[in-house]
């Protein structure tokens, strides 16, 4: 395929349309991610304290549980990963809206071709190992979290 300025009008449109699609696309994950990664750890910080000094406050005896400790340390351990690979995708999302915007400024400025651009926005779309890892330890610790709990209380 030409270069940008070298080609037909009608493609150089169609062309067009899509970049700005994909603009659009990106535009709106970095924004989504980045209000969930804030509205998150909003909800999940205060919640965990409230919860945690509420427990506290009504059972004293659940302080010398080994058990619970265990599970707090566990659940405070799974949000805090939540929190981890939350952000960690808003920055994927935020450097592939960066990238995008680098590479089209270069596909106007006839530096590179249209395939180019389209393989290296597919090169950097990918996942990697722990995109599912974190998230999976978190909902370990949870799991762990919820037999240490189960199983202080009939010990």
């Amino acid at each position: 395929m030409e270069l940008f300025s070298k080609q037909d009008p009608a493609i150089r449109q169609s062309l067009n349309a899509h970049i700005n699609q994909r603009w659009g696309q990106l535009y709106e994950l970095e924004k989504e991610w980045g209000e969930r990664a804030l509205k998150y750890l909003l909800l999940t910080n205060s919640g965990g304290a409230i919860a945690t000094l509420g427990f506290l406050g009504a059972s004293p005896a659940a302080i010398n549980m080994l058990g619970a400790k265990i599970s707090l340390y566990l659940f405070v351990l799974g949000v805090f990963l939540v929190g981890v690979s939350t952000a960690k995708t808003f920055h994927h999302m935020s450097r592939l809206f960066k990238a995008w915007k680098v590479d089209v400024n270069h596909y106007y400025s006839d530096k590179i071709t249209w395939e180019y651009l389209h393989d290296e926005d597919k090169k950097r779309a990918v996942e990697d190992f722990w995109d599912y890892a974190i998230p999976y330890t978190s909902f370990t610790c949870f799991i762990a979290g919820s037999v240490s709990g189960a199983i202080s209380l009939f010990v």
